[in-house]
């Protein structure tokens, strides 16, 4: 199972969202789900470790733990967003099955 750790994000938008990407090296990504929260969660990835399982085709096909905040969030990907030309991710979407 693959493990990741997530910050919260507070701030919303496309410009905080370039200054995750550029300045901090993050992908910007949400998790969701119905069943499991109440609302979704606006979250923030090491952008090199989620490049680097998504180029091993291992990143769609696998459940994931994210640790956010001492709570651990059962999901799968449901969306990753490519910038058109250069090898970078944009936004990434989790779907909460437990």
């Amino acid at each position: 199972m693959i493990i990741l750790n997530a910050i919260l994000r507070i701030k919303r938008g496309t410009n905080n969202s370039r200054y995750v990407r550029k300045v901090q090296r993050k992908v910007p990504g949400i998790i969701y789900g119905k069943k499991f929260l109440k609302n979704e969660l606006l979250i923030l990835l090491d952008h090199d470790k989620i490049f680097n399982l998504q180029e091993k085709d291992i990143l769609f096909s696998k459940k994931m733990s994210i640790f956010l905040e001492n709570k651990k969030f059962l999901v799968i990907v449901k969306d990753i967003q490519y910038h058109a030309f250069k090898p970078i991710l944009l936004h990434i979407d989790f779907l909460c099955i437990g």
